[in-house]
C-alpha cells in the first residue's frame, strides 16, 4: 500500500479529516527523528504555506528551539514510513509514537494556533 493510501486509512480511524503535507513542505525536527531508535511525538501547528505544521521530537530534545532543524517531509516519508502514515492527520493533531505504544489525538488548542 503507498503511503497516500496509509495517510488515508490512519486518518478514518481517528475520524479525522485528510491533509496530507506536500513532499517539499518542511518539517520540524529535533535530534533522534531520523534516527528512528527513539519514541517520537508529532504535533500539527496551523502553518504556513511552505511547512507542514508538523513538529517531530525525541527525548533528545533538551527544550532548545534553536537545536531544532527542517526537512523536507519527502525524506521523513523515506526514512521513517512507520511515522509519515500519520502524518496526513490535520491541523491540531498530536501523536506519540515508539516500541509498542501508539496515542494519537486531537488538542483543540493546537488547532487554534495557540
Amino acid at each position: 500500500m503507498d503511503l497516500e493510501k496509509k495517510q488515508e486509512a490512519c486518518c478514518a480511524h481517528y475520524s479525522a479529516g485528510f491533509l496530507p503535507p506536500d513532499a517539499m513542505q518542511l518539517v520540524v525536527i529535533s535530534d533522534g527523528v531520523l534516527l528512528g531508535e527513539h519514541e517520537v511525538e508529532g504535533v500539527r501547528y496551523p502553518s504556513p504555506d511552505h511547512m507542514s505544521g508538523w513538529w517531530l521530537t525525541t527525548s533528545l530534545y533538551s527544550g532548545n528551539l534553536e537545536s531544532l532543524k527542517t526537512v523536507h517531509f519527502k525524506h521523513i516519508a523515506e526514512a521513517l514510513p512507520n511515522i509519515a502514515q500519520y502524518m496526513g492527520l490535520p491541523h491540531g493533531y498530536r501523536f506519540v509514537l515508539g516500541g509498542q505504544s501508539e496515542h494519537v489525538w486531537f488538542d483543540s488548542e493546537v488547532a487554534k494556533g495557540v
